[in-house]
């Protein structure tokens, strides 16, 4: 016999923020509906309320999932590196692991903030926060301050932009144009060795 406790525990609460979560390649973080989740998972709608108290509960989840976007960028750029090719690389690790950086959570959040006054405040000083942590990142490879923040914003709006273009690349196209963009970026060409290792760490993800 089925019990109320089976019904609802056909799927766990991991299950419904993994469902948003691919939702958001698709949809604003606000305009996620449970019964169309509820659909995806083939549940009920009231198997919804057995983990979250309310839509507000699972968008504070998504918006939590979010800010490890930031806090991904901030770590990698406090990384003691030899210099500053190393430590974009570091940074861009990010850009290759949809672990440490979601895009789709990203350009859900930004979607959501230009309706929601309180999402874009969170936005701006997210934005503050990485550009800042890699202004600094350039600053400590010996980077005047004008100089450092105009190169940490060229490094972030450029991903950023590719992001909202929706570009899409192979990623050994991506990787063949790596040292150029590296340069680009910091005035300096990385070894071989960097190179290499930052290859071998995208083709194990």
């Amino acid at each position: 016999m089925t019990t109320e406790r089976q019904i609802h525990t056909k799927v766990t609460r991991q299950d419904w923020i993994d469902a948003a979560l691919a939702s958001l390649e698709h949809e604003a973080i606000d305009q996620l509906r449970v019964l169309t989740l509820a659909r995806t998972l083939d549940v009920s709608r009231s198997s919804f309320y057995w983990y979250f108290e309310s839509p507000a509960e699972l968008q504070a989840e998504l918006m939590n999932i979010w800010e490890r976007n930031t806090t991904s960028i901030v770590e990698r750029t406090e990384r003691d590196t030899a210099d500053i090719t190393a430590a974009c690389l570091g940074v861009f690790e990010c850009w290759a692991d949809a672990t440490l950086y979601s895009p789709a959570v990203e350009l859900s959040v930004r979607d959501w903030a230009r309706r929601d006054a309180s999402v874009a405040g969170r936005v701006a000083q997210a934005d503050l926060d990485r550009l800042a942590a890699l202004t600094a990142m350039f600053e400590a490879h010996q980077f005047e301050p004008a100089d450092a923040t105009v190169r940490a914003r060229l490094l972030y709006h450029s991903q950023i932009g590719y992001y909202a273009l929706g570009t899409d690349e192979p990623m050994a196209t991506r990787l063949e144009y790596l040292p150029y963009y590296l340069e680009a970026m910091t005035g300096q060409r990385p070894s071989a060795s960097a190179l290499s290792a930052f290859a071998q760490l995208v083709s194990s993800l």
